[in-house]
C-alpha cells in the first residue's frame, strides 16, 4: 500500500474511532461505509486532478497548430505619391475595411511611410488566388510639432489597434544616443498621440574609453573612442511588435508586446557556436490613464552557426492568453534562412529588474518555444522576410497568415509576399 492510500485510510480509521463510543452502532456503520466512500474518492480524484493540471500547463505551453504554404505573390517595383515602395518591414490587417498595411523603414531619405495595401484572397474549387497586390494609400507619421518623421527615426514593427490607431516600434539609433522607440499615430492624418515610456535599460549610454601611450619613457593617457555600455545595439532595437485586444469592444485596453531583434550590450554573451542570444521582450498594458510596463521576459533566439547575422524580426500574438507565432531570420553563406517558432509568455520570469543577463542565470525562466516551421524546407527562394500579419478568415474558418519581405531597396532583392493557411487542432 502507497504512502499516500495508507495516510488517508489512517485519518479514516482515527475518525471513526472518535465516534465509537458516542454513535450507536447502526449509526456507526453508516458512517464508517461514508467516509470510506470520501476518501476514496479523494483518492482516485488527486491523482486525476494532477493529469489536469499537466494538461491544463501544456495548454498554456502551446497550442496544437497547423501550418500549410499556400502560395506568393511579389509587390512590383513602383512609386506611390512622390515615393518609391519599398523596405516594408511590416504588415498589418484591417478586419473591418479587409485593407493592409505595410511600414517602410526608408530611414534614410527622410519619408517614414505606411501603405494602405489590397491583397485579395480568394478561393474556388479548392483552389486559392492571391493578389494582384495594389497600393491604395499612404499614411505619413509626424512628429510631436506636426512635421514628417525621417532622418534616424528607424520603423520597424507596426500593429492596428482596436481603435484605429496605428502603433509603430523603432530601433533607435546608438551612434546618435537615441533609444527605441513606441509610438501611437492617428490612423488619417498620421499625427502623434503618444510615446510609451520604455526601461532605461533599453537607452544607449557610452563611456569614455581610457588607453595609454608610453612617450619620452612616460605612460601618459590617451582619448580613445567612446565605448557603448547599456542599450540597444545598432540595427537591433525594437523590430518586433504585436497587440492582443482584452475584448471585443472597441473602446476595450489592449495589450501591446515588443521585442528587441537582438541582446542588448550589457546581455551579450561570449560569442559560441552553442550561445544562444538573449532577447527581451516588453509587455505593456493600455487602458485608460498611463501606460502600465506589465513585465518584462527573456526571448531566446535559436543559434545558427555559420550565420552573419541572426535575429528575432516579429512576434504575432495568437490570442489573448499568451500564445504568440516568433518569425526569427537569419542571413547565411547561402542566402537567408527563415524558422516559424510558437512560444507562450507562461512561466516566463519577469526580468524587469534584472539589469544584465550575461553569464550563467539562475533563478530565471525564460520564454519556452517549439519549432513550428523551417521557411526554407518549403522548396522557394525566401527573401529577407521582416513581417508577419493574420489576414481574412479562409472559407473553411481557417486563418491566413501573411509574411513579408523588405527588399532593402534594392534591385537584386524583392518584395515578397507568402501566404498561409493556419488551423488550431
Amino acid at each position: 500500500m502507497g504512502y499516500r492510500w495508507s495516510v488517508w485510510l489512517g485519518s479514516a480509521s482515527a475518525l471513526l474511532s472518535l465516534t465509537t463510543e458516542r454513535l450507536p452502532q447502526r449509526s456507526l456503520r453508516q458512517l464508517s461505509r461514508l467516509l470510506l466512500f470520501v476518501f476514496l474518492c479523494w483518492g482516485l480524484l488527486l491523482p486525476l486532478s494532477q493529469v489536469a493540471s499537466a494538461q491544463e500547463a501544456d495548454r498554456r505551453f502551446r497550442q496544437n497548430l497547423c501550418i500549410e504554404y499556400l502560395t506568393s505573390l511579389e509587390l512590383p517595383s513602383q512609386s506611390f505619391d512622390g515615393t518609391t515602395v519599398g523596405g516594408l518591414s511590416a504588415l498589418t490587417y484591417d478586419p473591418k475595411t479587409g485593407q493592409f498595411y505595410a511600414l517602410s523603414d526608408d530611414h534614410g531619405s527622410g519619408q517614414a511611410r505606411i501603405y494602405e495595401l489590397d491583397l485579395p484572397i480568394t478561393q474556388a474549387d479548392g483552389a486559392t488566388e492571391f493578389g494582384p497586390a495594389e497600393v491604395k494609400g499612404l499614411v505619413r507619421p509626424k512628429d510631436s510639432e506636426g512635421q514628417p518623421y525621417g532622418g534616424s527615426f528607424d520603423p520597424e514593427g507596426l500593429a492596428l489597434t482596436p481603435q484605429g490607431s496605428f502603433f509603430v516600434s523603432t530601433e533607435g539609433e546608438p551612434s546618435q544616443g537615441l533609444p527605441p522607440g513606441l509610438f501611437e499615430f492617428d490612423r488619417v492624418s498620421g499625427d502623434l498621440l503618444r510615446e510609451l515610456p520604455i526601461p532605461e535599460k533599453f537607452v544607449p549610454k557610452f563611456a569614455q574609453g581610457d588607453e595609454e601611450q608610453t612617450i619620452g619613457g612616460e605612460i601618459q593617457p590617451i582619448e580613445a573612442e567612446p565605448v557603448q555600455i547599456q542599450g540597444v545595439q545598432s540595427n537591433q532595437g525594437f523590430e518586433s511588435l504585436s497587440l492582443s485586444a482584452t475584448g471585443m469592444a472597441p473602446g476595450e485596453p489592449v495589450r501591446l508586446f515588443a521585442a528587441t531583434e537582438g541582446p542588448l550590450v550589457q546581455d551579450k554573451t561570449a560569442t559560441s557556436i552553442n550561445a544562444a542570444p538573449r532577447d527581451r521582450l516588453l509587455h505593456y498594458y493600455l487602458g485608460e490613464g498611463r501606460p502600465l510596463l506589465v513585465a518584462e521576459h527573456l526571448y531566446p533566439l535559436e543559434p545558427l552557426p555559420g550565420s552573419a547575422f541572426h535575429g528575432l524580426s516579429e512576434i504575432l500574438a495568437l490570442d489573448g492568453e499568451g500564445h504568440f507565432l516568433g518569425l526569427e531570420r537569419a542571413l547565411t553563406p547561402l542566402g537567408f534562412d527563415a524558422k516559424l517558432f510558437q512560444f507562450t509568455l507562461a512561466g516566463a520570469t519577469d526580468i524587469s529588474g534584472t539589469e544584465s543577463l550575461r553569464g550563467t542565470l539562475v533563478d530565471i525562466e525564460p520564454i519556452q518555444k517549439q519549432l513550428l516551421l523551417h521557411l526554407n524546407e518549403l522548396g522557394i527562394g525566401l527573401d529577407n522576410l521582416e513581417g508577419m500579419s493574420w489576414g481574412p478568415k479562409l472559407p473553411d474558418g481557417s486563418r491566413s497568415l501573411l509574411l513579408i519581405s523588405d527588399d532593402n531597396f534594392k534591385s537584386f532583392q524583392k518584395t515578397q509576399i507568402l501566404l498561409f493557411k493556419v488551423d488550431a487542432t
